[in-house]
């Protein structure tokens, strides 16, 4: 923890632990957020990797389907659709989140 952060927080009477958690971890939630939430999307886009070994999942469910009626077209829109869907809520969340939680007049690079 900087010196500077260690004494604002010393000079507010948090004790170390009450200063980890009240000052340091929501700045670096709020600085590592992009990051995360960069992970998490490309987390919901690389699941349909999981079908190679047979863990039941979107592609995996979807496969189950077309194996029983031949509507493989419709399968796979549904599929992208639903994808398309999964990725759009996350990062709208995401970014509602990031902006309730931004530093006021820190802007990165």
């Amino acid at each position: 923890m900087p010196a500077t952060t260690r004494e604002a927080a010393e000079a507010l009477g948090y004790s170390r632990l009450g200063a980890y958690r009240y000052v340091v971890l929501p700045l670096a939630l709020r600085i590592a957020l992009p990051a995360l939430g960069n992970n998490l999307v490309n987390l919901v886009k690389t699941t349909t990797l999981a079908y190679a070994i047979a863990v039941p999942e979107l592609l995996y469910a979807s496969a189950q389907v077309w194996s029983e009626v031949l509507n493989v077209r419709e399968m796979m829109n549904v599929l992208l659709v639903s994808y398309i869907a999964y990725v759009a809520v996350l990062v709208f969340a995401l970014s509602r989140l990031e902006r309730a939680l931004r530093i006021p007049g820190y802007s990165p690079a």
